[in-house]
């Protein structure tokens, strides 16, 4: 019983961390944001009393300006940093407003931070989600479950929803379907995950996969018929230095090593998956770098100057901000190609993204 109050005390405290990374995005953009300039990165800042701000930078690294916005959030944690985005929107979960819960999703217009909510009306308070071009898909709960819904985005609607078991971590989309990641923590002798495959259209579930000794991760890519997940940490919350392969057809399960542990962030580019290294307290880390080689299971290691905190592969460059700066590396080699700093605010950094 100690060991489960220990777990479920420990998730509790993450689970506030990842209530508060949402809050830390919700706030980032307001309507009052007038004559957008032409940015290329946009920085959020953000605190518990404080309205969040956003900083725009040029190609350059240039500071164009700060907007202030209306919404505030807490400096804890870190979760889903990188939003979704899709047709020059941008999408980001605000599951609690200072001590109240939303029942809604964002969308930011990347041309001008215009946002609007998207909602749910079976009170969840998304922590997990994910959209296609017409639908969103929002999960949220507790140790032991987890509400489902689909909303239409361009009506604002709900036109369906279900309870999974376990608590949701991520959830990805791929044509027909849904892949929520759950985990199940009713034994603490026997702590694991389970891949719900969900149908989109009604979200009926078609079938469960099973992962064994796993607590948390990190993140999740799916790459062909081959979802990949990011072990964190095992059924006994130790750190692991394991990525796992599923093939959805087979449902053979694979266990890669990594020569590092404090598993962060995926990123898929072409034939590779780079896999950052990262703490979700924002303790230090090695800055290590895994490159795996999808058509030979040969993985190359680099080391960043900066801790990885946010980051991003978009026009072949490693983008990645530890808060302090934004550095862009050369994919190939890892060599630094250029770095600026950033202004910084008087509120912390949460995260930051780029406009294409």
């Amino acid at each position: 019983m100690n060991l489960f109050k220990t777990i479920t005390n420990r998730y509790k405290m993450i689970f506030i961390c990842l209530l508060s990374s949402m809050i830390f995005l919700q706030g980032c953009f307001s309507t009052e944001t007038k004559n957008i300039e032409d940015y290329k990165y946009a920085v959020i800042y953000t605190d518990m009393f404080e309205k969040a701000v956003i900083h725009l930078y040029n190609e350059k690294g240039k500071f164009l300006s700060k907007h202030k916005t209306k919404y505030r959030g807490m400096p804890l944690g870190a979760f889903m940093e990188r939003p979704i985005h899709m047709n020059n929107k941008v999408y980001y979960a605000n599951p609690q407003s200072k001590h109240n819960t939303n029942e809604f999703i964002l969308e930011l217009n990347k041309s001008n931070l215009q946002i609007k909510e998207i909602p749910n009306e079976d009170d969840i308070a998304p922590t997990v989600w994910t959209v296609d071009e017409e639908f969103a898909y929002m999960s949220g709960g507790d140790l032991t479950s987890s509400e489902l819904a689909k909303t239409n985005i361009a009506t604002g609607k709900q036109v369906a929803s279900t309870e999974l078991k376990g608590q949701a971590i991520h959830m990805i989309e791929h044509s027909d379907k849904l892949y929520v990641l759950t985990f199940i923590h009713s034994n603490p002798d026997d702590i694991y995950g389970i891949i719900n495959v969900i149908n989109k259209k009604d979200l009926s579930l078609i079938e469960t996969i099973k992962i064994n000794d796993m607590m948390y991760s990190s993140d999740m890519e799916l790459v062909d018929n081959d979802l990949f997940l990011v072990k964190t940490s095992d059924g006994k919350d130790n750190q692991s230095n394991e990525l796992i392969k599923i093939n959805l057809k087979n449902k053979k399960i694979e266990k890669i090593t990594l020569p590092f542990k404090s598993l962060s962030d995926m990123h898929v580019h072409k034939d590779h998956i780079f896999i950052t290294q990262g703490d979700i307290q924002r303790e230090p880390t090695e800055k290590k770098i895994a490159k795996l080689h999808l058509n030979s299971s040969k993985i190359d290691v680099f080391t960043t100057e900066i801790e990885n905190y946010v980051s991003y592969i978009h026009e072949d460059q490693f983008i990645t901000s530890d808060g302090t700066k934004i550095q862009i590396y050369n994919l190939d080699n890892f060599k630094k190609e250029k770095e600026f700093k950033l202004e910084g605010d008087e509120s912390l950094f949460t995260s930051f993204f780029i406009n294409d």
